[in-house]
């Protein structure tokens, strides 16, 4: 039996005679078909894509900025073009930097790797309370033992190396930042402060990295250390970092806090502590307290740091002597010691 049939096939009707719907008809016919079918799924992936991608680029507002390369850096400078500070971190407006001297900056433009601060009206404050104002709080930070103590060393960014002694700023998971981190678990552990030190790497060191290392954050605080300290290297001019302390050169460490924690002011107030005793037994050891974007993964712990230990132009040595002055700076801060 002999039927007419009309088809749609390339924006075109066609009409054909087929019998019991064989031959030339029914090809057009299930090529039509299979088009449609072809589309509809290439429809869905493109919406399952483009809901991943607007997923990931809202969750990336929160993140950390990564450091600039080692070739660049950022210069922030006050409104009388006095250098305030120089580092790879990179800078946004309304980021804020407390400077070795204890004068409190607001960051109020960026334009390109230049960065224009004002003085903010606050006094620096060395209060040596915790408030009970972050996710994990254990009672051992708010009725502390300090002949019980113990500090959780990370890094997040487990590449990071010094060319003076490896020729490169980068060593994929193998970085010269974990002989840093080594270093201050042996200055901690001399009078009987217990260190977790995770060699856990997070390479490559992208955006992504505080997302990967905050595994390890959480896995580290539900040890309830006194402290949790995420060492890393800064990229700045050499002069930035290197001094002598005792006659003994070293690389001199800045700490960082994110502003984008929601209890950043919990963490910035340990910071502060920590400056102050650093300010008081090593003068100038500490550059200073810079306040960034992101959040560092400081959240999961109120007494969470970040420490910069010198630049890619300091060689491992430095880096390492300047983890025996940090460590005393952190065993007093610990022991709550009165340096009056």
């Amino acid at each position: 039996m002999t039927k007419k049939i009309f088809l749609l096939y390339k924006n075109r009707l066609f009409a054909h005679n087929i019998t019991d719907y064989t031959g030339k008809g029914r090809f057009f016919y299930m090529e039509a078909a299979r088009r449609k079918y072809i589309m509809v799924f290439f429809a869905f992936l493109f919406i399952i894509l483009a809901g991943s991608y607007f997923l990931n680029l809202a969750q990336k507002q929160n993140l950390p900025k990564i450091k600039t390369t080692s070739s660049s850096y950022f210069t922030i400078k006050d409104t009388r073009g006095n250098v305030i500070l120089q580092t790879g971190i990179k800078v946004y407006k309304n980021d804020e930097y407390i400077s070795e001297q204890n004068i409190h900056y607001i960051v109020t433009s960026v334009k390109g790797t230049e960065a224009t601060a004002v003085v903010k009206n606050e006094v620096l404050s060395q209060n040596n309370s915790i408030p009970a104002a972050s996710l994990f709080v254990p009672d051992r930070l708010l009725k502390p033992d300090y002949t019980d103590l113990s500090v959780a060393i990370y890094h997040t960014h487990s590449d990071e190396s010094y060319i003076p002694t490896s020729g490169t700023p980068s060593k994929r998971a193998k970085g010269d930042i974990f002989e840093v981190g080594k270093a201050l678990k042996e200055r901690l552990k001399k009078p009987g402060i217990k260190v977790f030190h995770s060699l856990n790497a997070h390479d490559p060191h992208d955006i992504n990295a505080y997302h990967r290392s905050r595994r390890t954050a959480i896995s580290l605080v539900k040890k309830g250390p006194d402290a949790i300290f995420d060492i890393h290297r800064d990229s700045a001019p050499l002069s930035a970092y290197q001094t002598k302390i005792n006659g003994i050169p070293v690389a001199r460490v800045m700490i960082v806090i994110g502003r984008s924690n929601p209890n950043m002011q919990t963490n910035l107030d340990y910071a502060k502590r920590v400056k102050a005793v650093a300010d008081k037994i090593y003068p100038g050891f500490l550059r200073g307290i810079f306040i960034g974007k992101g959040d560092y993964n400081q959240d999961l712990y109120p007494t969470s740091l970040l420490f910069e230990v010198g630049t890619e132009q300091n060689n491992l040595k430095e880096a390492k002597e300047s983890m025996k002055f940090l460590g005393d700076i952190i065993i007093k801060v610990l022991r709550n010691e009165d340096l009056s």
